[in-house]
């Protein structure tokens, strides 16, 4: 099970696109999974402080997908050419070999909350079935690269299931927290998106933070590769 290029390419849009079209199914059903699932002979008060509590908890899974991210990223080197994928075995990569995967899958899942009761699955399995692609089509694409290094790192550490422990030796890589920062805070704009929704239920109010994040990645995209056509020219 592996992405084709396109997908592998586009990875980031294509996970935001399995979203987008799992949230269209509110055209089909337009009740919310979380008011789905809370017992429905609770008083209007306490169904919305369990749906409240529910967020939370969301958020704070969006958050340790957040965590992990940033602490990826940091020990995530840049590729030293656009034919290069990325090896690193600091940081997260010692315990587990695709943290980034992992704190996508944690983030969608939060999101997910904000799906109707038809959409969430839909989206579940379709984001799983892509995300395994990708692990996939990455690690191939690392073997291929680095040969008997990655195999030997593959053999210790686990591919999605963290170990307790580090599973490599540390090479003393310095991480890149200021950076890592930077490329990873429209993942915490989501992670206060659903603290400020857990407090408010406000449609508005979640669309504002939504939408402020969003635009926010959009600026961060643009400015990422004017930097990259400087770098180039």
């Amino acid at each position: 099970m592996v992405a084709c290029e396109f997908e592998y390419r586009r990875r980031f849009w294509m996970i935001t696109l399995v979203y987008v079209l799992a949230y269209a199914f509110y055209n089909l059903d337009d009740l919310n999974i979380l008011y789905a699932i809370v017992p429905g002979n609770q008083g209007v008060v306490q169904k919305d402080m369990l749906v409240r509590f529910l967020y939370a908890a969301a958020a704070l899974l969006a958050a340790c997908g957040a965590v992990l991210l940033t602490w990826a990223m940091a020990y995530r080197p840049h590729n030293a050419g656009a034919d290069r994928t990325a090896f690193s075995i600091g940081g997260p990569f010692r315990y587990v070999r695709n943290p980034h995967y992992l704190s996508y899958f944690f983030l969608v899942l939060a999101l997910g909350t904000f799906q109707s009761r038809l959409g969430f699955p839909v989206m579940l399995l379709a984001e799983t079935v892509l995300l395994l692609r990708l692990v996939g089509r990455e690690e191939r694409l690392l073997k291929q690269e680095y040969g008997e290094r990655f195999r030997s790192y593959a053999q210790s550490v686990p591919r999605l299931l963290p170990s307790l422990r580090p599973r490599f030796e540390d090479e003393g890589q310095l991480p890149r927290w200021r950076q890592a920062l930077w490329d990873q805070a429209f993942h915490w704009g989501f992670v206060a998106t659903l603290l400020a929704f857990a407090f408010t239920l406000s449609d508005p109010i979640g669309y504002a933070f939504a939408g402020a994040t969003l635009a926010f990645l959009v600026l961060q995209k643009l400015v990422q590769a004017r930097l990259i056509r400087m770098r180039l020219t």
